[in-house]
């Protein structure tokens, strides 16, 4: 199983029907599965301190000893596709289930970081989250296709 964790909940119409797709086209190999978490506070209100620290209790609770924990980090490693699927396979040998988080505006906290079994970067570019959602989604499909010795082009 993998689950994709995610502070706020995607809004744009294109975006939305993406996820959708890649969620019920992902469904054919595994079940994949989109958490949505409340934001927090309003960023004009607190701290960026206090707003990290509110995501981390959100995210802590899912940090569990028998999944393996992918963080989404501008800090992480880039990887090509066929690396990523790679990855994915050595993931589920020791922990059959993967978790992906997706922070807040401001990024993680460094808790959340630190305990992640691997930090991931989707681009040096930065992202809505709704867009990493669905860029990750599409990457988790490709790899799917490519560890199932499939073709995958458009």
């Amino acid at each position: 199983m993998v689950k994709i964790f995610v502070i706020g909940k995607p809004k744009t119409k294109f975006i939305k029907l993406g996820i959708e797709q890649y969620l019920k086209w992902n469904r054919k190999y595994d079940k994949v599965e989109l958490i949505e978490l409340p934001l927090s506070n309003d960023l004009n209100k607190i701290t960026p301190e206090e707003y990290k620290n509110q995501d981390k209790v959100k995210f802590e609770k899912y940090f569990l000893p028998d999944v393996f924990k992918v963080v989404l980090d501008e800090r992480g490693e880039q990887l090509p596709s066929i690396e990523f699927a790679n990855k994915i396979e050595r993931w589920r040998i020791g922990k059959k289930n993967i978790s992906f988080f997706i922070g807040g505006p401001l990024g993680h906290h460094e808790y959340i970081r630190n305990n992640a079994d691997f930090l991931l970067s989707i681009s040096k570019m930065t992202f809505t989250h709704e867009m990493a959602v669905l860029l990750l989604l599409e990457q988790i499909y490709r790899a799917f296709k490519i560890n199932n010795n499939e073709k995958y082009h458009y």
